[in-house]
């Protein structure tokens, strides 16, 4: 089985055609890979190991492709059927940089035909770090409600990257007000999908915290900090300009790795997607089964319209040699919030 495959931790990716095609288990799904998407975790993975299980390892986690094959008791799947999302991150068998992936029936989402399969291939990562980060971590409900003039703030820090992108989304359509953190050439972008409001993320922090002061008028007890970077922000927004009476106040994360200082009064969630589909401990069975709840719901809106993919750049022809050009297309963009995709086979 072709792939591309790295054999150490900082090791090189080097394209193969001797992996050993994987079978899937009870509940899960054998997946022809036709379209993957570069994320960040990949090159975080190949760099640090962290999130691998073992070596050499398939990187890609966010793909769609054609079922080929049921594990016993698939009942949602039949072979033939389109599918798309996130598999089990450093995992042998699940990597999306190979022919052919394994994924787990309850945690995979069925395309219908209302995405291209190079669409599909945007989603999954994004939309469920989002949602986790929203749903989970900051107490919303994933019930589509109107915004109105008195709909609460709520603050998104990297509103223009993948995760963001979805997150601004997911929360205009709860009901809330959008204030999204971006560059001021995303600005339009960030709009488009909901945002209600934006400020520059490259301000000097007290800058930044008089311009969420100014445009909330302190009515937002909430901040999703998709970007991994915007602990410090979010957290002295909520402390200095959060609505006073709100007990407690949310700040969410997708940066799980360094800690954050306490505050009374401030819950802090850390959203760990690579712990999808590992039933290892307390916590990767709790995330495992939220992902999973959260995916009818989120196929429904997916499949209403009332989320969109994300923008897209396919680098490269059809073939998985060109994952390694992607992988450099990735590597050295500057700027661009479009997820770079990779043809790998033709349907």
């Amino acid at each position: 089985m072709k792939g591309i495959q790295v054999e150490k931790v900082g090791g090189t990716y080097d394209y193969v055609e001797d992996l050993a095609k994987p079978s899937p288990g009870k509940n899960q799904i054998l997946v022809k890979s036709l379209v993957t998407a570069i994320n960040p975790v990949e090159p975080f993975m190949q760099g640090t190991g962290m999130l691998v299980l073992s070596w050499p390892i398939v990187l890609g986690c966010d793909a769609s492709g054609i079922v080929t094959e049921l594990g016993d008791g698939v009942s949602k799947f039949r072979v033939g059927d389109k599918v798309f999302g996130c598999t089990r991150l450093g995992q042998t068998g699940y990597g999306t940089f190979q022919e052919f992936f394994i994924m787990d029936e309850h945690l995979a989402f069925k395309n219908e035909g209302k995405l291209s399969l190079e669409e599909a291939a945007t989603v999954g990562v994004g939309v469920l770090t989002a949602s986790l980060g929203l749903i989970s971590g900051l107490k919303m409900d994933l019930v589509p409600k109107k915004v109105g003039d008195n709909s609460e703030w709520v603050v998104i820090i990297g509103s223009a990257g993948a995760v963001g992108s979805f997150a601004v989304q997911i929360a205009h359509l709860c009901g809330y007000k959008v204030l999204a953190a971006c560059s001021p050439s995303a600005i339009k972008w960030v709009e488009s999908l909901g945002a209600d409001a934006t400020y520059n993320h490259r301000l000097p922090l007290e800058d930044q915290l008089k311009e969420i002061s100014l445009i909330t008028n302190g009515k937002f007890s909430k901040v999703f900090d998709a970007s991994a970077f915007g602990a410090e922000t979010g957290m002295a927004a909520l402390a200095k300009h959060g609505d006073p009476i709100a007990i407690p106040k949310y700040f969410s994360t997708t940066n799980d790795w360094v800690p954050i200082e306490p505050v009374e009064g401030i819950n802090i969630h850390l959203v760990t997607l690579g712990a999808i589909g590992k039933l290892g401990d307390e916590h990767q069975r709790k995330v495992t089964a939220e992902i999973a709840a959260l995916i009818p719901q989120l196929e429904n809106l997916l499949g209403s319209g009332q989320l969109k993919p994300m923008e897209y750049d396919v680098v490269g022809d059809v073939g998985f040699k060109e994952v390694l050009k992607a992988l450099d297309a990735y590597k050295n963009r500057k700027g661009s919030s479009k997820k770079i995709v990779v043809r790998l086979a033709e349907e």
